[in-house]
């Protein structure tokens, strides 16, 4: 890929990211990892005819596995996923959605419901109240950076299995109990232990489809998590209102949701080609040396601890860190600010509320088709903040949200790309995950103030403050056209030379 004023451009044919080529960035590598060996210099073939050099060992294969076991018998294997019947494919690839589609739709389904936890238990605070969703959100902190490692030694169908399992029983848990502190605490454990599919999910689209093919079916999983958390408040206020209130119904939905899922991961196929193979070496007679524990152990410590690292001290991952977590939470902080804007001014109800993020939702899908490298969300916000009022309509501020939301899932898309195309394979499951800690992290914290904020600001200088804090993040953009190339030669790992 040339470099021109630090901005990175389309790789060519050969160079590594160009589709069917290795690292190409269509999905962050970490997900697209199946295990497959890599060479260094060498092709399969040579290495079949025997013309690797004595005593050498591929980087990637296991030790003691015969030369023949190490790839796909041809290109029809039937055992490779890409070669799997249509039908089979389309249900492995609805799994990830629909698995992260429900899990981030439980974000914000008890937005509806804060009135009668407040009630039930006491709680006058409204933060109090709101600690079932913010420590839920902090759980996909941490799920993600568990689970990677994990799906790359032991494949991706044990952490949906792990995973769905942890997720429905702690969630049937803090649903059942009339304990404040249990419903916290088995909240957050339960994104902690079933957010894992948010760092194995998109693999699994690579393992079943071909580069180019990726970016189109994968476009669901892509969704899900901004899909998810505006469409809750809408799931949640109808829910809940259709049951007399009852908040529980914000959480029993998500289980409803995910019920069918864990259903069907259980009879759903491994799809990592490193366990594919290593399965069929143990088929064949071979019984391939594996790591030891104490290996593993090491090697799960490091890969969970390097995105905190470059959290802090990664330059890339610290600047596109900060401007996509700003603006997914601000998806988060309409969760406060909607409920007081259009209660206070407009009187809305429950139901009538939730109806409101349609302006959002229909702002992700333009954001998803467009896919554009801008920032458009300065003038929304301020659109947002000073339009409420009596003698406006309802629809001004509704439609604010299609922009707004328009612009973030452009710019996070955009982001990403940026990350899939500037970090090496071997760290940019790592980049991913990091961008994922600002993201979630800002988007626990924001809900937290917002609601406040607007009683004691107002509404319309609430609203400018976000406003006044994006212009900060203008640069960020021409910041990368700019100085990209002095921001990656900054780095301590080793990032694509195009």
């Amino acid at each position: 890929m040339s470099e021109s004023h630090g901005l990175l451009r389309d790789p060519q044919p050969g160079q590594e990211g160009y589709p069917g080529n290795p690292g190409f960035p269509g999905f962050p590598d970490y997900t697209r990892y199946s295990g497959a060996t890599q060479y260094e210099g060498h092709s399969f073939e040579s290495h079949r005819s025997g013309q690797i050099e004595k005593g050498s060992t591929p980087r990637g294969s296991m030790e003691g596995r015969p030369t023949k076991e190490l790839d796909w018998d041809g290109e029809k294997d039937p055992e490779n996923p890409m070669n799997w019947p249509l039908w089979k494919k389309v249900i492995h690839t609805a799994i990830p959605a629909i698995y992260t589609f429900g899990l981030t739709t439980g974000i914000s389904t008890l937005v509806a419901g804060l009135p009668g936890i407040m009630e039930q238990f006491g709680e006058t605070s409204r933060n109090v109240a709101l600690l079932p969703i913010t420590l839920y959100t902090i759980g996909f902190v941490f799920g993600p950076c568990i689970a990677a490692p994990i799906s790359d030694l032991h494949g991706r169908l044990v952490v949906y299995k792990v995973n769905i399992i942890i997720l429905i029983i702690c969630n049937a848990i803090a649903v059942a109990s009339d304990n404040f502190a249990v419903l916290v605490i088995f909240r957050f454990f339960a994104s902690l232990g079933g957010s894992g599919v948010m760092a194995v999910g998109a693999g699994t689209m690579a393992d079943l489809w071909l580069p180019s093919q990726v970016s189109r079916v994968g476009v669901a999983y892509l969704l899900a998590p901004f899909l998810g958390p505006s469409m809750g408040p809408l799931i949640g206020s109808y829910v809940i209102e259709q049951y007399g209130g009852d908040w529980k119904w914000g959480i029993w939905v998500v289980l409803c949701i995910l019920t069918p899922v864990a259903i069907a991961i259980f009879f759903s196929s491994e799809t990592s080609k490193k366990q594919i193979l290593a399965a069929r070496a143990k088929r064949r007679g071979s019984h391939p040396q594996g790591q030891g524990f104490s290996q593993e152990l090491r090697k799960i410590g490091r890969a969970m601890l390097k995105p905190w690292h470059m959290c802090i001290f990664e330059p890339v991952s610290l600047v596109l860190g900060l401007y996509t977590g700003f603006s997914f939470a601000m998806i988060f902080s309409f969760f406060g600010s909607y409920t007081y804007v259009y209660s206070t001014v407009y009187q809305f109800d429950a139901r009538q509320i939730g109806l409101c993020y349609i302006g959002l939702i229909i702002g992700i899908l333009l954001g998803l088709v467009t896919f554009a490298v801008f920032d458009a969300t300065i003038y929304q916000k301020q659109w947002y903040a000073w339009a409420p009022d009596p003698s406006v309509h309802w629809i001004v501020p509704v439609m604010a949200g299609v922009p707004f939301a328009w612009g973030t899932m452009a710019s996070f898309l955009s982001c990403l790309a940026y990350l899939a195309s500037a970090f090496k394979p071997a760290d940019l499951s790592s980049a991913v995950a990091a961008n994922g800690i600002f993201r979630f992290a800002l988007g626990a914290a924001f809900p937290n103030f917002v609601f406040q904020m607007y009683q004691e600001m107002g509404i319309n200088w609430a609203g400018s403050v976000f406003a006044f804090i994006s212009l900060a993040f203008i640069p960020v953009p021409w910041l990368f056209f700019w100085k990209g190339k002095m921001l990656r030669q900054k780095s301590s790992y080793e990032l694509s030379k195009y």
